[in-house]
């Protein structure tokens, strides 16, 4: 059948490149590239709960909610993975250690965050210890385009752009 709106929201005269749901679908984050923003709108009281520049002038490709709602991880142009905290609106950890744009953010079920980049490298990081702890490559070095993740984390698929 056919959708109706719930809503129409104007963010910006700029075009959204991302956008996902917190797990109870209160919540929807939203990324602008063009201006480098992070945007979390809850549909039900019509309020910003968040509006950050998320990456300094650098395109916003990429975020997702960690599985209990409570981080919104983010990917720029800058090579950067950040970290906010949905109730507080607040950066609290930005990763640094990729050398390329990043294309794709997600968590698992640990709350352990994994990011693409097209450097060619997946990186997993802790996200109570706030630390790097694996990286995944290919014999032969890719730009990664996508990735998925099973909910284990145990299984990291990757698409990529050669």
């Amino acid at each position: 059948g056919e959708m109706e709106p719930v809503q129409t929201l104007t963010v910006s005269d700029q075009k959204l490149d991302a956008m996902v749901t917190n797990t109870t679908g209160d919540w929807v984050a939203m990324g602008s590239s063009k201006l480098g923003q992070l945007l979390v709108w809850d549909w039900r009281s019509e309020t910003y709960v968040l509006r950050q520049q998320a990456h300094m002038a650098s395109d916003v490709n990429c975020l997702a909610y960690s599985h209990d709602g409570s981080i919104v991880a983010t990917g720029g142009d800058d090579g950067k993975v950040k970290a906010w905290k949905g109730a507080h609106g607040y950066c609290y950890v930005t990763f640094t250690e990729h050398t390329g744009p990043i294309i794709d953010v997600k968590f698992n079920s640990t709350n352990a965050l994994f990011s693409a980049s097209v450097d060619g490298t997946i990186r997993a990081w802790d996200m109570i210890r706030y630390r790097h702890f694996r990286t995944f490559t290919t014999a032969k070095p890719v730009q990664f385009s996508c990735m998925a993740l099973d909910p284990s984390g145990e299984v990291v698929v990757a698409g990529c752009s050669d």
